[in-house]
């Protein structure tokens, strides 16, 4: 069973990904515990912080090859998934961890929520454009939110803008948990667009 995972790692180039990813987490956590004027950060910043540290594992989700990944001899959907959710984990972990520096991301609610939900619209863009488009909506969505976002108002305000709700909005827990399955069935049933014959044996030879 774990035989593959090494390789796997490897092929992914996750090594190299998810340093990079706290490595993102790291530098807004010196930069407001300089400049922020409280030890909780703005859910706009904190916001903007997921998709930083969600972006350098966005090449992770696709490898050079997309009709090895189609073959049936390996349960390629269900390893979409672990590593869709892998990557969603990873950050809302990173993100717990700046407790222990006295930086608070959010609550443990809110960073599920919100890293999952934005994992989920992440695969949506991976199966609809491909990794290097995927952040695409994903940067327009959460830039929308950091600047016009902030907690409570109507239903449909909170779905919108549901990055920066408190944990006990249903809305936002909606719109996440929506994005989640959406995203997650998405890219398990279709990793990405077809690349181009030149593309992958560009990939391959890099």
């Amino acid at each position: 069973m774990t035989r593959w995972l090494p390789l796997y790692l490897r092929s992914r180039r996750i090594t190299i990904a998810v340093p990079v990813s706290l490595a993102a987490i790291g530098a807004v956590m010196t930069l407001w515990s300089r400049w922020g004027d409280s030890l909780r950060v703005h859910p706009s910043v904190a916001a903007l912080t997921l998709l930083f540290a969600l972006a350098p594992l966005i090449p992770t989700l696709a490898g050079h090859d997309d009709e090895m990944e189609k073959t049936a001899a390996m349960p390629w959907p269900l390893r979409r998934v672990l590593h869709l959710v892998a990557i969603g984990v990873l950050v809302a972990v990173g993100l717990l961890a700046a407790r222990l520096a006295d930086i608070h991301f959010g609550t443990s609610g809110q960073l599920a929520r919100n890293s999952l939900g934005l994992s989920g619209l992440i695969g949506l863009g991976v199966a609809a454009l491909g990794t290097t488009h995927a952040s695409i909506i994903a940067i327009i969505w959460v830039g929308w939110q950091a600047i016009a976002g902030g907690p409570g108002g109507p239903a449909w305000q909170q779905s919108l803008l549901w990055l920066t709700q408190p944990a006990d909005s249903k809305p936002a827990a909606i719109v996440a948990g929506l994005l989640f399955l959406a995203g997650t069935s998405a890219y398990a049933t279709r990793v990405s667009p077809p690349k181009p014959p030149n593309e992958t044996t560009m990939g391959q030879a890099a």
